[in-house]
């Protein structure tokens, strides 16, 4: 719980961070937790990946991302297909980026769900067209949404 605590107060600062950089303690505290926590390997992939109080490294980026969705963690999963599909900080990997987007999907994540739909309905990155999968991908997707709003 306390180790949650401090991550949500270092993160706190992450949205600050746009505007001033995370002070050197801080993001040194948030990368020694991103080698054991998910979620933190996964908030420093996204700083890394947009610049946000560190310069923008595609490749570490990636690898930390990569990393927390190897954990199972679902954003990260989400994000690694988007960074696959589009060669973002790696080579280009079709069939992987829809493997992430699938496994994230698995979980429920909504935007996985969404993201799956479009290409569902649009019969790419290796989905057949399918307008009623399409459909009903949504619909998952907006039931998920419900979940984490009740979370939170």
């Amino acid at each position: 719980m306390m180790r949650r605590l401090l991550l949500a107060a270092l993160l706190c600062g992450c949205a600050a961070a746009r505007a001033q950089p995370l002070d050197p303690a801080g993001l040194a505290r948030l990368q020694d937790a991103a080698g054991h926590d998910a979620a933190a390997a996964y908030d420093l992939g996204r700083m890394v990946r947009n610049g946000i109080g560190t310069a923008r490294e595609p490749l570490r980026a990636f690898a930390l991302i990569a990393s927390s969705a190897r954990r199972g963690h679902a954003p990260a999963m989400f994000t690694l297909s988007a960074m696959l599909a589009a060669g973002e900080g790696c080579a280009a990997d079709l069939p992987a980026a829809r493997r992430w987007l699938e496994a994230a999907a698995e979980l429920e994540h909504p935007e996985a769900l969404q993201q799956m739909a479009m290409y569902v309905q649009e019969g790419a990155l290796g989905f057949a067209p399918d307008q009623q999968r399409a459909a009903q991908l949504l619909r998952e997707a907006a039931h998920a949404m419900t979940h984490r709003a009740q979370d939170h």
